[in-house]
């Protein structure tokens, strides 16, 4: 399996570089960060964290009425 052409971002349309200045990343960065797995969980953890005390409050709520 091969990683996209670079420059072919949904978003950014051109090569990442590192904080949007400065020298592009190097191929090795690019693999590292396409297949990694952990900073992507911890966004998903907090994101499903949050959904979850959304979903308690509006079911506490809702029972009192």
């Amino acid at each position: 399996m091969s990683l996209p052409a670079r420059g072919s971002g949904l978003f950014t349309g051109r090569a990442r570089t590192e904080r949007g200045m400065g020298t592009p990343l190097t191929e090795a960065d690019r693999l590292e960060r396409h297949y990694a797995t952990e900073s992507n969980l911890g966004g998903i953890a907090l994101l499903l964290a949050v959904l979850a005390a959304a979903g308690f409050i509006v079911w506490v709520t809702s029972k009192k009425t």
